[in-house]
């Protein structure tokens, strides 16, 4: 466990280093700006754009924290051939661990400082006091985790960072396309393929389904969120993560480095 603290800590300082962290940031704030701009040519409307273009941000962050922070500073301390000290004196399981609660901290900070942010705008330009802004940070923070935690998969296998990255992008779509394709294929009846269909289903039960963590229409209308519902996606989350990063640390302890 202390191996798997420090790793983090380095991984998070790291970051917070990087000239990337502080060009997310500068890119976050532009465009909530924009947000704000394009609310203002709404009418009676501008929380509801401050909120929909906040969440779209919020995405689009995580998103590229997942690749950039989560994946390309693991290839680049491979590089460096920094990896292959680190490894001599910690084992791998821990390496892969902490790597993934340093990129972990990096989007939990984007996720609920853009937040933050939204509510604030949408408070001030809208009028509105959206507390559940902070349910979207929460949902953020699983879905682009459990991201990551995919990406450590690739990582573990030994494939590029430009192929991880593709394969991520790639996984990232399909996991919000899931439920639209069995409820399609659903809606064709007896038109339909049932071999396709069962594809999509097996489909559906192995990769990810992010479906799971989009609320943003309950956000927008301010409805309520079922509490069994919440803690459902929360167990989800959990096993589905658990699962990835026990099978990263098993693929990680085979490789030849």
């Amino acid at each position: 466990m202390r191996h798997i603290i420090t790793i983090s800590r380095i991984a998070f300082k790291e970051s917070l280093r990087d000239r990337i962290f502080w060009g997310l940031l500068i890119f976050l704030g532009i465009f909530l700006i924009f947000s704000v701009y394009v609310s203002s040519l709404s009418l009676n409307t501008a929380a509801r754009f401050i909120i929909n273009f906040g969440m779209l941000g919020i995405s689009m962050v995580c998103l590229t924290v997942s690749i950039l922070f989560g994946m390309y500073s693991l290839y680049r301390e491979k590089e460096r051939n920094e990896l292959y000290v680190l490894l001599n004196r910690i084992p791998r399981p821990a390496y892969i661990l902490g790597r993934f609660l340093g990129t972990s901290y990096i989007i939990i900070i984007f996720s609920f400082l853009a937040g933050a942010s939204i509510f604030l705008l949408a408070w001030i330009f809208g009028q509105r006091l959206a507390p559940e802004l902070f349910w979207a940070s929460y949902w953020a923070v699983l879905e682009f985790t459990m991201l990551t935690g995919i990406g450590m998969v690739f990582y573990a296998m030994g494939v590029t960072f430009t192929l991880n990255s593709l394969m991520l992008l790639a996984v990232y779509l399909v996991g919000h396309s899931m439920t639209e394709a069995i409820q399609s294929f659903i809606g064709l009846g007896q038109l339909g393929s049932k071999t396709h269909l069962a594809l999509v289903k097996l489909l559906s039960y192995v990769l990810p389904n992010f479906d799971m963590f989009d609320f943003r229409l309950a956000i927008v209308h301010n409805e309520a969120l079922a509490a069994g519902q919440v803690l459902l996606v929360s167990l989800y989350w959990f096993c589905y993560l658990a699962a990835l990063l026990l099978l990263s640390s098993v693929l990680m302890k085979k490789q030849d480095i």
